[in-house]
């Protein structure tokens, strides 16, 4: 899925747009930059996280010892934690229901649904297999319930009651005696509309009603009577009756039309395959449907594959760049896993307001516009996003989709492998879009969040419902990502293939655990010690942290080796424990004057010496062959020198391992201010975007943070004089790639608007100005500038001209229906400091003008500016209680994540203050709160570090 939100948020400010507005969402990482405040999921869309210490009953890692242990066996029905109330009749369980009480086998769902109205209808039979009870847990939240009754096998009915148990949706369902064995549980019941953007809701888009689903992770309580969990995936058969001139879009094709003379239809579908409830979707509308070709037939697939486009009312030419490009990535994605796409068509359908950014839906898969609405002019950034996110979700058809997990623990099963393939398979069929290295970059900026102590682990236990949405975030997406390329490059693409494919050959259909799929890999890989392979999985996924790996060449008798030792990265300030350790694989590379030589090997113990293969003392050593092992590394003053004047001759992905490194020094005091800058040059002359912008998150806080008068205004010079010169390059090339348009953006938002460069900023404010008709005649003229630069041009035209400029935007903000200028123009407004301009924006955010999905960039760009941030942190004290209520309930326990930009004791205290009293009852909310003022306190030990003497 990708929420909406904060990912792989990086400590400290980061103001100056990484892109045109392509900015992470929650659950989905970006898919090509540093996070530029924030989620992630998001990707594109991505959107951040009190980890536990090493505790023996969470973590099974936390020294060799125990990470060597292989985990036992547990079937899928026991795997995850037990919770309260889960062995108490009388104690509603506070997350998972007992799994031995009621089985369901198959619904029969039939909704009523017309957007036009405020509420909806249904009914639904459940079928299920009962243990002897006359009393058990459900789920159902807000639901109106006029009938509820059991047909027992014999045919006999039973009345049942619904006493709803708990605000998150758990019901207590008792039965006048006991059920034994099988029944139907049948409800008729009501419901209004959603307000939040989740479970089943309305939006109004260009004068016609529309209603949508997001029921991840578990809003289809809000919407049917269920077992809303994923362990219970079971098949569907689904009607929906609605309007009779409106369309209607679930997971499966329609078999059956009936008008029922009233001004409505009822639509019948064909019955699912299993499927747990947060997979099941609805869309109804006046839509735009736009059928496609066909998905071809493959050597997997033997019939082509049905392909439509749906699209609010006049959109539906805007979806044809996505879907002609679904074809070569489904194709792909089947010749990888050896397996056909398992439904039976596919749908993707565009919502003009959704919080989740995009979701997986099984044959329906949603998305923002502005993920999915795009033509060949789009700017890079947009496209990219779309191919990333697009490749995700289609990428959960076999990851999450076909194979689920049994519980909420294991949602990386669903997240972090989608996210890995989508960029794998993208990179083979588009090479020269360096894919692989935006997955390697996305997991080195993730580091930071995991360098939190409060951090989580990739497959943390959930034991409360509060806690699973602290699941999707970028721990989850990105590290989780760069653990899966970690142990691919260590066991080679093909091996690490083989495992995939036995593991979905395995469990289709059905449900796993960690367990499962760690096995799978272990089984087709023998060339590794299976236990060995077992534990290293392990160590990373089971608990939180990343290590670093402290490496000296040692040349001393003749024979060259790598002594290492391992530990818990903590940056300066931090209140973690290093004492930790990981199995490791590990790849490293001996340089000598006419090549290089590598080497593979797991490291297993806090300090171990590894010989090398050459046969004579290297040059250099890098300790990160590839760059794809999740690590953060360091050398000897000297042997770092000598590396970084071989910096030229490593591979991008290997300077990305380099850049990230350099700047965990930094973090950690290893290196001084000074030496710091003195070593960046050479990254900041890179022939990758990646690598080249990488130092651009620590020289802003450096810039915004810690110096101050003479000392900023010099690093801002520095910054003009390590860019500029790389612009020109750029400039001076007679076509530009998509990298190279990406790269130059980039590089001019730097200079312009985060390095004081005059003529760069005069040539943004007029490119801004000929878009928006500023000064002429008031209308947009996209065509007139480079579409990579319209958001940075329109920033730009905010600080040149104020108010003017901000009612112009408004103008156009209120006329357009387009989800991406709307984005564009709202995030502009945001950016400005001027205090009348900034007050009326934060007026807005609770404004029916706004979609909710859009309120949040007012709050991100306020935050980053230190002239704003005090009056919104502020606002939202004042407040609060209608910002709440204006969130779905997975993004309210988000919202302290948005502070973490604040940088002194005072300012944690002051958000600690704000949200400490609430945080509990928030989903994830404990989390995203530690997570935040740890963030902000090591932001102010940074700034104590590195503040130069007065």
């Amino acid at each position: 899925m990708g929420r909406a939100g904060h990912q792989a948020r990086r400590g400290g400010s980061d103001r100056y747009p990484l892109t045109s507005r392509a900015r992470p969402i929650r659950l989905r990482p970006s898919p090509d930059l540093p996070d530029r405040g924030k989620h992630m999921k998001p990707f594109y869309l991505i959107i951040r996280l009190t980890a536990a210490l090493c505790a023996a009953a969470l973590l099974m890692a936390c020294s060799p010892e125990q990470a060597q242990q292989p985990e036992a066996a547990q079937s899928p029905a026991t795997s995850a934690p037990r919770t309260a109330g889960a062995d108490n009749p009388g104690e509603p369980p506070s997350a998972r229901l007992p799994q031995d009480w009621v089985q369901p086998s198959h619904y029969d769902l039939h909704l009523n649904i017309d957007p036009r109205g405020e509420s909806f209808s249904g009914t639904v039979q459940i079928d299920v297999n009962v243990a002897q009870r006359d009393s058990f847990w459900m789920h159902g939240n807000g639901l109106e319930i006029s009938s509820a009754r059991a047909i027992l096998a014999d045919g006999r009915e039973l009345p049942l009651t619904w006493e709803q148990a708990l605000p998150t949706g758990t019901v207590k369902v008792s039965a006048p005696q006991a059920i034994d064995g099988a029944a139907t549980l049948a409800f008729s019941y009501s419901a209004p509309f959603n307000t939040s953007l989740e479970g089943l809701y309305k939006v109004e888009s260009g004068g016609e009603s529309y209603a949508f689903t997001q029921f991840e992770a578990t809003s289809a309580r809000l919407a049917f009577p269920s077992f809303d969990e994923p362990v219970f995936k079971v098949p569907f058969d689904i009607q929906l009756t609605v309007p009779a001139d409106f369309s209607a879009i679930t997971n499966t094709p329609e078999r059956r039309v009936v008008d029922n003379g009233d001004g409505s239809k009822t639509i019948t579908y064909a019955t699912t395959k299993p499927l747990p409830t947060y997979l099941i979707a609805f869309a109804v509308g006046p839509f735009d449907v736009v059928e496609f070709d066909p998905i071809p037939a493959t050597g997997q697939r033997e019939q082509p594959l049905p392909l439509r486009g749906i699209t609010t009312k006049g959109k539906g030419d805007e979806i044809r760049y996505a879907l002609a490009h679904t074809a070569p990535i489904v194709a792909a994605m089947e010749d990888y896993f050896a397996t056909p796409y398992p439904y039976a068509k596919l749908d993707i359908i565009a919502v003009p307001d959704f919080s989740a950014g995009a979701m997986e839906n099984a044959g329906a898969i949603t998305y923002r516009e502005q993920l999915i609405l795009l033509d060949d002019s789009a700017p890079v950034s947009q496209k990219r996003g779309f191919f990333v996110t697009h490749a995700h979700e289609l990428a959960h058809h076999w990851f999450g989709n076909l194979v689920t997990p049994v519980w909420w623990d294991d949602i990386w099963l669903n997240e972090s492998f989608a996210t890995w393939n989508a960029y794998i398979i993208l990179d083979s069929l588009y090479p020269d879009q360096h894919y692989r290295e935006s997955l390697l970059n996305s997991s080195a900026n993730v580091m930071v969040n995991d360098s939190l102590a409060s951090a989580r682990q990739i497959r943390e236990p959930i034991t409360r419902h509060e806690d699973i949405g602290s699941a999707f975030n970028g721990i989850t997406y990105q590290k989780g990502g760069g653990v899966l390329s970690m142990f691919e490059a260590f066991l080679g693409r093909d091996s690490f293939r083989d495992g995939i494919r036995h593991y979905m050959q395995a469990f289709a259909f059905g449900n796993t655990t960690a367990h499962d799929f760690i096995g799978a890999i272990a089984e087709a890989n023998p060339q590794v010690d299976s236990e060995d392979l077992k534990a290293a999985f392990r160590s990373f996924i089971e608990q939180p942290g990343l290590p670093m790996l402290n490496a000296a060449l040692d040349c001393g008798d003749g024979a060259p080796r790598l002594d290492i030792s391992q530990q818990r990265y903590l940056p300066a300030g931090s209140t973690g424990s290093s004492d930790q350790r990981w199995i490791v694989p590990a790849c490293v590379s001996a340089l000598q004057a006419d090549g290089e030589t590598s080497q593979c090997f797991l490291l297993k113990e806090a300090q171990q010496r590894v010989e090398l293969n050459s046969e004579q003392c290297p040059q250099a050593v890098l300790p990160n062959t590839g760059g794809a092992s999740y690590y953060r590394w360091s050398l000897p003053g000297e042997q770092w020198q000598a590396l970084l004047e071989r910096f030229d001759e490593l591979t991008t992905s290997e300077q990305i391992s380099v850049a990230g490194s350099l700047s965990a020094a930094l973090n950690n005091g290893s290196l001084s201010l000074d030496q710091y800058l003195d070593t960046v040059g050479p990254l900041t002359r890179a022939s990758s975007w990646r690598v080249a912008i990488a130092p651009r998150a620590d020289l802003y806080k450096l810039k915004d943070h810690v110096l101050t008068g003479a000392d900023r205004e010099g690093l801002e010079a520095r910054i003009r004089d390590w860019y500029r010169p790389v612009l020109a390059d750029l400039e001076a090339l007679p076509e530009l790639n998509p990298d190279q348009q990406q790269f130059r953006m980039l590089l001019l938002s730097t200079l312009g608007l985060g390095a004081n460069d005059t003529e760069i900023h005069a040539r943004l404010v007029a490119a801004g100005e000929a878009f928006t008709g500023f000064g002429g005649d008031e209308q947009l003229h996209p065509d007139a500038i480079d579409a990579n630069i319209r958001y940075i041009a329109l920033l730009a035209g905010v600080e040149a001209h104020g108010k003017p400029f901000t009612d112009l935007l408004w103008q156009h903000f209120q006329a357009s229906d387009n989800a991406l200028l709307r984005e564009y123009l709202l995030g502009a407004m945001a950016w400005s400091t001027d205090p009348e301009i900034a007050a009326a924006m934060r007026e807005r955010i609770l404004s029916p003008d706004l979609r909710d999905n859009e309120i949040f960039d007012i709050l991100d760009n306020q935050m980053a500016h230190a002239e704003t941030r005090d009056a919104l942190f502020d606002w939202v004290g004042n407040h609060l209680d209608e910002l709440l209520g204006r969130v779905d309930s997975w993004r309210k326990g988000q919202l302290p994540a948005y502070f973490d930009t604040f940088c002194s004791e005072d300012d944690a205290r002051q958000v600690e203050a704000t949200f400490a009293p609430i945080i509990d009852g928030l989903e994830s909310g404990p989390r995203y709160l530690a997570n935040s003022l740890e963030t902000i306190r090591l932001c102010a030990a940074f700034a104590e570090l590195h503040r130069p003497a007065q």
